[in-house]
């Protein structure tokens, strides 16, 4: 068995949706077990439709929604032409519809959108898009059932961010999904999106469909989890800042979660915990050309050559250095300011201390400001702002002087705030000034990727396909 995740870019209208159903036909022998993203954007509007029915726009809110489901409605009518189907699955976009407005009515007298009521927006976005890729299945005669995740993907109660509980997903996967497997049937399941025990919608954070069908290859004991997506693959540099990227034929797990955690969005962090603890291979395929090769993430590495497979960023960070007031012990200094941090349900990027101050480096939060009140109440707090990080990724990189030597030379010309190097074999982390984040990618890439590389390693994309 395989699972097949199929991000929004590759089920954004009637064209890309027929496409899928022949890449999933292709594979039939190998019984796939479909996860399904939201169309594109849908995501975002349905976002944009609780924000606008916060401030009191009813109006804008329910026409945001209207742009949404005619898109829907244009897919269902261009794939779907048995009666029947077809007629049921207008009267599901009706419903929905009718249901989003309701909660658009209420966010507006509240006027306030949490994040639980922000997820009950979130869901109808993989929902939908899960119902008509089912239906575009079984249009072709493949025996396709979709399948609500709300069945077996039980979550923590932290909306917008929800974390799986394992032991109940763990059961209650095998109980639905079995009698499904048996019978031969393709399940059609939804990314991104849980339930709690009492019944509420979660989302596990922002593009986190990945993460949603790694856990599922990992449940059934998948042999290939296969991540369909816009590009060819994990590629040495954004596309977006480098005019020629090459793809990365493979990763290994530690790599490609470093690549996605500094940035390189291609798949999320998260993806790569369950499939390490049961050590299931992951692809990255190009739903517009599944003909590429892709790229491979497994367990394996080389481990007897030290070399960089790609460099990431993160843009818009901050450095918080702390300086504590009172001469503690270096724990009780670490302890606090972890405690604030894990507070205001913060994480930093990257961290260095010295015997009597710590720094570290995050995400230019909203409650930045509390953040820093806090930190004031334990030391002397200075804030490096409009700072970004660039991260280098390869194997055994720590091991090769000469290495490490070229990456500073190619960002000589740049002030340098912070460096992370050691904690990882995997990876070497600077910070520099944000506006200098461009440039330095394209100086490090220029180094080491523009002149021929190893064939067996990374393989030349054509440009018109290197956009994410």
């Amino acid at each position: 068995m395989i699972i097949m995740k199929f991000g929004g870019t590759s089920t954004q209208d009637a064209t890309a949706v027929t496409n899928v159903v022949e890449i999933i036909h292709s594979r039939l022998s190998q019984h796939p077990f479909i996860v399904i993203s939201a169309i594109a954007q849908a995501t975002n509007l349905l976002e944009l439709a609780g924000k606008l029915a916060a401030s009191g726009r009813v109006g804008e809110a329910n026409d945001t929604l209207l742009k949404l489901f005619e898109r829907h409605y244009t897919m269902v009518d261009n794939l779907v032409h048995d009666t029947a189907r077809h007629r049921e699955l207008r009267a599901v976009l009706g419903s929905s519809f009718r249901e989003l407005e309701g909660l658009v009515d209420g966010v507006s007298i509240l006027h306030e959108l949490t994040p639980r009521t922000l997820d009950a927006f979130y869901c109808y976005g993989e929902l939908l898009s899960s119902r008509i890729i089912a239906a575009a299945l079984q249009e072709r005669h493949i025996p396709a059932e979709w399948l609500d995740s709300k069945e077996f993907m039980i979550t923590d109660e932290n909306f917008t961010r929800a974390l799986p509980m394992m032991d109940l997903v763990q059961t209650r996967l095998n109980q639905v999904a079995v009698p499904f497997l048996t019978a031969g049937t393709i399940p059609v399941t939804q990314g991104f999106i849980g339930v709690t025990l009492a019944g509420r919608r979660t989302t596990m954070g922002r593009e986190s469909s990945d993460y949603s069908a790694s856990i599922i290859g990992a449940v059934l004991h998948a042999e290939d989890i296969q991540i369909w997506t816009d590009v060819d693959g994990i590629l040495t540099a954004d596309p977006q800042v480098v005019t020629s990227p090459k793809k990365i034929k493979a990763l290994s797990f530690e790599e490609a979660y470093e690549l996605s955690y500094f940035g390189a969005k291609v798949l999320h962090p998260n993806t790569m915990l369950p499939a390490i603890e049961k050590n299931i291979p992951i692809h990255i395929y190009n739903s517009r050309r599944p003909q590429s090769s892709g790229t491979l993430v497994t367990s394996a590495s080389d481990s007897r050559q030290s070399l960089l497979k790609s460099v990431a960023y993160k843009r818009n960070v901050v450095v918080i250095n702390v300086v504590p007031r009172t001469r503690f012990s270096q724990y009780m200094l670490w302890e606090h300011i972890y405690s604030i941090l894990t507070k205001y349900d913060s994480v930093a990027s990257m961290t260095t201390t010295s015997e009597y101050s710590s720094s570290f480096v995050m995400d230019a939060y909203p409650n930045l400001q509390a953040i820093i009140h806090e930190l004031e109440g334990i030391g002397i707090v200075s804030v490096l702002e409009k700072k970004g990080i660039v991260c280098v990724v390869g194997t055994n990189i720590r091991q090769q002087p000469f290495l490490v030597d070229r990456i500073f030379r190619s960002v000589s010309q740049y002030g340098i705030a912070m460096i992370s190097y050691g904690a990882s074999k995997s990876n070497l982390s600077m910070v520099l000034d944000d506006e200098a984040v461009p440039d330095a990618v394209r100086r490090i890439h220029l180094e080491f990727f523009e002149s021929p590389n190893d064939e067996n390693l990374f393989e030349e994309i054509e440009h018109k396909h290197a956009s994410a």
